[in-house]
């Protein structure tokens, strides 16, 4: 085997990250089962009141950045860890969005 593959095989670094990897994929599992009930939630909410619970809506906003975050991780787009080794996600004020209403 060549001494660079070795030398990356003994790297603790990378193998930490690798359980930091198994460990976010499997949050971001349950955060993106979180995100499928919440939907149908606000789906129903929606039913019953005539429109989309803003609290929810900022919550889920926060989760789907939240998610990305787990999935910038994961692909090494990001070295940052997301929360809990990061704060949680702000969400943005946007004027036309439901969560700020």
């Amino acid at each position: 085997m060549d001494k660079n593959i070795i030398n990356h095989l003994k790297s603790e670094s990378r193998w930490l990250r690798l359980v930091f990897m198994i460990l976010f994929a499997t949050i971001g599992y349950l955060a993106g089962s979180l995100a499928v009930i919440l939907s149908i939630a606000q789906a129903l909410h929606g039913f019953l009141q005539g429109e989309p619970n803003a609290r929810l809506a900022r919550f889920t906003q926060g989760l789907n950045q939240f998610i990305f975050q787990i999935l910038q991780f994961l692909t090494y787009n990001s070295d940052e860890k997301p929360y809990p080794f990061s704060d949680w996600p702000d969400q943005p004020a946007n004027d036309g969005d439901i969560s700020s209403q």
